[in-house]
C-alpha cells in the first residue's frame, strides 16, 4: 500500500525547510560578519554606512595582552567583570595638564550619556605605579574611576603606535579596544559615537554606576 503526500501538506513542509534555511544562512552570515570585523578584515561602520568620529583601530587588539593589574597587585581579568563599554585611559603617576584634560573630558562624555551612563566605565591604565598624592587627590573628584597597573614593556607595546597623538579610548563589552581619540577629537563626537555603540549594543544592561 503507497503512501503519498497532500500537495498541502508537501507545502507546509517545504515552508518549513524554507525557514530553517533562511535562519541558519543568517546566523552563518552574522557569525562571518563578526569574525570579519574583530580580526580587521572588514570595516563594519563603513560597511553599514555609519560615521564614527573616532579613529577606528583595525584590528581590533584584545585587553587581555596588557595583563593588568589592581593597585593591590591582584591580577584583573576584564573576561570577568560585568559586561560593560570601557573608556580607557592611559596615565602616569602624576597626572599633569593633559591628563586632568582627559579625566575631564572623559567624566563630562560620561554624564551626557545619561540613562545609559551605567553601562560605560572609566578605568585608568597606569605603566610607572600607583598615582602619587596630588593624583590620588584628583581623584576624588571621579567617584567610580578604577585605577589598573600594566607591565611597561606590554604597556609600550600595546600602545606604540597610537600614544600619544590619541589619549584615550574605547573599549567593547567583550574586551576588545577598537576606537581611539586625541585631543583634536572634540568630545561631543565621542558622546555620538558612545550613543551609536550603545543602541546597537546587546550586553547584560547594568542596574545603575557612579560616575
Amino acid at each position: 500500500m503507497s503512501t503519498t503526500v497532500s500537495p498541502k501538506k508537501g507545502g507546509a513542509r517545504r515552508d518549513l525547510f524554507l525557514i530553517l534555511g533562511m535562519l541558519i544562512g543568517v546566523v552563518a552570515l552574522s557569525t562571518v560578519l563578526y569574525w570579519a570585523a574583530t580580526s580587521g578584515r572588514v570595516n563594519l561602520p563603513a560597511l553599514l554606512g555609519t560615521k564614527n568620529n573616532g579613529d577606528l583601530i583595525s584590528p581590533p587588539r584584545p585587553i587581555a595582552e596588557l595583563a593588568l593589574r589592581s593597585l593591590d597587585g591582584q591580577a584583573f581579568d576584564f573576561a570577568k567583570q560585568k559586561p560593560h563599554w570601557t573608556l580607557l585611559i592611559p596615565v602616569a603617576s602624576h597626572c599633569d595638564a593633559a591628563c586632568e584634560k582627559n579625566l575631564y573630558q572623559t567624566r563630562q562624555t560620561h554624564v551626557a550619556l545619561g540613562k545609559n551612563a551605567g553601562r560605560v566605565q572609566r578605568y585608568l591604565v597606569s605603566k610607572d605605579g600607583a598615582p602619587d598624592a596630588a593624583f590620588e587627590q584628583l581623584l576624588t573628584q571621579h567617584t567610580g574611576v578604577q585605577m589598573l597597573l600594566a607591565d611597561p614593556i606590554a604597556f609600550d607595546k600595546y600602545f606604540a603606535d597610537l600614544v600619544p597623538a590619541h589619549t584615550y579610548f574605547v573599549v567593547d563589552p567583550a574586551g576588545w579596544m577598537m576606537m581611539a581619540y586625541g585631543s583634536d577629537h572634540d568630545y561631543h563626537g565621542v558622546i555620538s559615537d558612545l550613543k551609536f555603540l550603545l543602541s546597537n549594543s546587546r550586553e547584560n544592561e547594568p542596574s545603575g554606576g557612579a560616575l
